[in-house]
């Protein structure tokens, strides 16, 4: 007589779903477990990266929806101007307009001063270059400096500067050592600081 395992065809179809599961483990080999666990980790690694971000990108959508109803609700809540870009003319004046005046340019070049001072560092001379262009809107102020300090000392002055004198801009810098064992950096800094021509007052 055939041993029931043996003979699904004469099991109730969960007890056959059961013997099909046994039968197909017992053949699995330590290769098959393992490409098993891999497809488990793929599906758990869906689920939580897929989800997510569909949530984020759902998220972002709601908010690109909302920002153009406020758009379409300013246009039409006024004469339709505040929805329309400045003219270029008026673009042109407020760039123009971020920039200090000429006759400013001593408290510039003092904060520069200050910034060094505060960083421990002695400027004892430098050039300074005055530098206009007709066909420039725009003075160029270069202010070359020499310091010496460390290195700390050295980038705490330069982001200084750029904080507390916006019109300037970092044109050049040369660090260098006198040897490996030296404890301070030779700099040669450039600053460039943009200045309006005339008065706006």
């Amino acid at each position: 007589m055939e041993h029931p395992l043996n003979a699904p065809s004469m099991l109730r179809v969960p007890d056959r779903l059961r013997w099909v599961v046994r039968r197909e483990l017992a053949r699995l080999t330590w290769r098959g477990f393992v490409g098993a666990a891999l497809i488990v980790l793929a599906l758990g690694f869906a689920v939580a990266t897929l989800v997510p971000a569909k949530q984020r990108a759902a998220q972002l959508k709601a908010d690109v929806g909302e920002l153009r109803a406020r758009l379409r609700s300013v246009g039409e809540g006024g004469t339709g101007s505040a929805a329309l870009p400045a003219p270029r003319a008026t673009q042109l004046e407020n760039f123009y307009a971020f920039f200090p005046d000429l006759e400013t340019l001593p408290d510039w070049v003092g904060r520069i001063h200050t910034a060094a001072a505060r960083n421990g560092l002695t400027l004892e001379s430098g050039d300074y270059l005055l530098e206009r262009r007709k066909e420039q809107a725009l003075v160029q102020y270069q202010v070359s400096l020499p310091v010496r300090g460390s290195y700390a000392q050295i980038r705490g002055f330069v982001a200084e500067v750029l904080e507390k004198v916006p019109a300037a801009a970092l044109e050049d810098i040369v660090l260098k050592r006198e040897s490996i064992a030296a404890p301070a950096l030779e700099a040669r800094i450039r600053w460039v600081i943009y200045l309006a021509g005339e008065s706006r007052r």
